[in-house]
């Protein structure tokens, strides 16, 4: 276990956003059509959310895992469960439909349709413990038109809007629910190796409170007593990348916190987040960014006061 404490930089705690950050009154749906940037920051939400991707690519870091993320991917985020989109670049635009709905909302429908209902609800999809989430892969963009009508209905609010909103909501949530059960592209991850996530839970957190440190997966394996391979498996499913690129991205994610919170210079920044040689910090930055540090820096402090 490496006890050097000079690099630390433990991760910032994520943003919680409230119900009435969204929602107007009592009416238990919210629906935007949104730009994904770098400005937010890692956050969760007090209310379910489904997140559609509409165009664009980049990367989704959502409950200790980065997954990359693009057209016809969707998230069924809980209630706690934090989580971040990023385009894969500053010239690329990641557009999402963000579908909000309050918690209690949907234990009110379900007391309702339960008795009216003998098939399987749907609206187990919302039943997520906070840290975990769904997804899947919507090859065929069948979903895109549920959320252009939702979001058109929400946006102009002709009569009526309410309860077509509602319908939509109950038509959306059968047919996420029956492509759940049909689509191999599917992750859930309340379903993922109880024991690797315990395992690996410990050297996630080590990892972000030293990302500075120089981490070798033996000698992260060999902390957990088990194999390499089995170690790089593990890892792979419980954050969706393999070790390299999950340290690359953890770190350049606190490179740009830094960057634009900070007037450290990059050299500096760059050996605080683990890179020596800042030469090879810019490489590995514009690569993940698309953007050299200073470049990044002078577009995402412009708009702070």
């Amino acid at each position: 276990m490496i006890t050097n404490t000079s690099n630390k930089a433990g991760k910032a705690p994520a943003f919680l956003s409230p119900i009435e950050e969204h929602f107007r009154g009592d009416f238990p749906i919210f629906l935007n059509r949104w730009v994904e940037g770098f400005e937010l920051r890692e956050h969760s939400h007090a209310y379910l959310e489904i997140v559609y991707v509409l165009s664009g690519e980049g990367y989704h870091y959502v409950a200790d895992q980065i997954n990359r993320t693009g057209k016809g991917c969707l998230y069924v985020i809980p209630v706690g469960t934090s989580h971040i989109f990023r385009p894969s670049g500053t010239s690329s635009r990641l557009l999402v439909y963000n579908l909000c709905i309050r918690h209690e909302f949907i234990g009110e429908l379900t007391a309702w349709l339960s008795p009216l209902s003998k098939s399987e609800d749907p609206l187990r999809i919302f039943g997520g413990q906070p840290g975990t989430y769904l997804s899947l892969m919507d090859t065929q963009l069948e979903l895109a038109p549920w959320f252009e009508r939702m979001h058109r209905e929400f946006t102009d609010q002709h009569g009526g809007f309410e309860t077509s909103l509602l319908a939509g909501l109950l038509q959306l949530t059968v047919q996420i629910a029956r492509m759940l059960e049909s689509n191999p592209n599917r992750q859930d991850s309340r379903t993922l190796d109880q024991t690797g996530r315990t395992e690996l839970t410990g050297i996630l957190d080590d990892i972000q409170a030293q990302i500075a440190e120089p981490w070798k997966v033996e000698q992260l394996a060999a902390q957990t007593g088990i194999s390499e391979r089995h170690f790089i498996r593990l890892f792979r499913q419980r954050t969706g990348m393999g070790f390299s690129e999950y340290l690359q991205h953890k770190r350049v994610e606190l490179a740009c916190r830094l960057l634009t919170d900070t007037d450290r210079k990059i050299a500096d920044v760059a050996k605080s987040v683990g890179y020596q040689d800042a030469a090879h910090f810019r490489e590995v930055f514009r690569k993940v960014m698309g953007i050299s540090p200073s470049q990044y820096r002078g577009t995402f402090r412009s708009g702070k006061s």
